[in-house]
């Protein structure tokens, strides 16, 4: 499998591949899109979005980076992601998050042979690049975050809370849990998806 994926990697993006990258990038979105709804229902529960999304998402991670191990396809996939992300009203620091973890993620699996292991450290590097590229927004607007959560429709109590949270040791626990929400979604990918991970590599 290794070997195979090494072979196609030194290859240049075709047009097969822009497609599965547009498709698998757009439902990588969708999985973190409707963990935020459901989870973003309650502000306590919001930044743990990444930690939960990430054991689903990193199914569709594993069989992105199987399908196409291609060099650029992971930072194509970002850059969409973040277009998408902003388009529909995310906050520009979570798009930089996801471009920044984009370029870590190929800058990981790009050095020495690709392997499985590889593919989910990056994805865990993805993640918490996206997670702290959402959550920064707080430190950067200061004590107007408040409002600009109150002119995207949630409640003064909302956004206070959000920022809360950020001041208390379970932020710490949030983070760590998008890492180790990634390696399970990764590792869970790729358990998952290994005999066809055999057909797609032969």
């Amino acid at each position: 499998m290794v070997t195979a994926a090494n072979a196609q990697n030194s290859g240049k993006l075709v047009g097969k591949d822009f497609i599965f990258i547009a498709i698998f990038g757009v439902l990588l979105f969708v999985v973190f899109f409707i963990f935020a709804m459901v989870l973003g229902m309650n502000a306590n529960t919001f930044w743990f979005t990444h930690a939960i999304g990430a054991i689903p998402a990193g199914i569709v991670w594993m069989y992105l980076l199987a399908r196409v191990p291609k060099r650029g396809a992971i930072l194509i996939m970002s850059v969409l992601v973040a277009v998408v992300a902003l388009l529909l009203g995310m906050l520009w620091t979570g798009p930089v998050g996801i471009i920044v973890g984009g370029v870590l993620a190929e800058l990981i699996v790009s050095v020495g042979k690709r392997s499985t292991v590889k593919n989910v450290i990056a994805f865990a590097a993805w993640t918490l690049a996206f997670w702290v590229g959402q959550q920064s927004m707080i430190f950067l607007a200061g004590d107007s975050y408040v409002d600009m959560v109150v002119q995207s429709g949630m409640s003064v109590e909302y956004g206070q809370t959000l920022v809360s949270f950020m001041q208390s040791p379970l932020i710490a626990v949030a983070g760590v849990g998008c890492v180790a929400g990634a390696l399970i979604g990764g590792f869970l990918g790729a358990k998952i998806f290994k005999k066809h991970f055999a057909k797609i590599a032969a």
